[in-house]
């Protein structure tokens, strides 16, 4: 059997938001899924017995889950991804709000908050199933898991994370500059100000004067 056929199926980039022991916890996730949607949306979160969310979910029977869009800043994924909720308070090192006492993401294009309903364990996971309780929507298109793994958001979110533990802070967000035309983002290595005067847009063609810092 040749595994790398399931590195097909499609899935989305998410973080989750939780307490336990009356403090914030968090992770990235990307096994969750809507079951239904009426008379209540329902969902599916499959999550690692041996990690810290898991624990909290279990304790307070709920949890939100923030989508992650296109643009998001590879810290975040860092952030949540890359280090242990036990030693570490991640929340404390991104902008985020609530969705009653649980944190949500900032920027998110859209966030859920989740009941659990009941739950089945697996040899290594835990299948969650849940109702939706509180929904909102936001803006921006869904980052792909597969798109994070090809499009190098990977590798910035590694180096973010570097960075992060040689200087003790999260990474300075860099500005974004936008086409006014198609709305394509520049995020290359040089800075937008110092590109040559006839540098265009990859996608459209614009001069580099149609673009908006953001």
């Amino acid at each position: 059997m040749d595994a790398k056929a399931l590195y097909k199926i499609s899935y989305g980039l998410y973080v989750l938001g939780c307490k336990i022991d009356g403090k914030d916890a968090g992770c990235v996730v990307d096994a969750f899924i809507q079951s239904t949607s009426s008379p209540v949306p329902t969902v599916i979160l499959c999550s690692i017995q041996a990690n810290q969310t898991n624990e909290a979910i279990k304790q307070t029977g709920e949890f939100t889950v923030s989508v992650l869009g296109t643009n998001v800043d590879p810290f975040v994924i860092a952030n949540f991804g890359f280090q242990s909720g036990r030693t570490a308070d991640k929340w404390a090192n991104v902008p985020h709000s609530r969705s009653g006492d649980l944190p949500v993401l900032d920027n998110a294009v859209s966030y859920m908050r989740c009941k659990v309903t009941e739950s089945k364990e697996l040899s290594t996971h835990t299948v969650f199933f849940c109702d939706v309780v509180d929904a909102w929507l936001g803006e921006g298109e869904p980052l792909i898991y597969g798109d994070y793994q090809n499009s190098g958001m990977k590798g910035k979110a590694q180096a973010a994370f570097q960075e992060f533990k040689e200087k003790g802070k999260p990474p300075e967000k860099k500005a974004k500059w936008v086409c006014s035309v198609c709305g394509y983002v520049y995020d290359g290595d040089v800075p937008f100000e110092d590109l040559p005067d006839d540098w265009t847009c990859p996608l459209c063609g614009a001069p580099k004067s149609e673009f908006e810092k953001q």
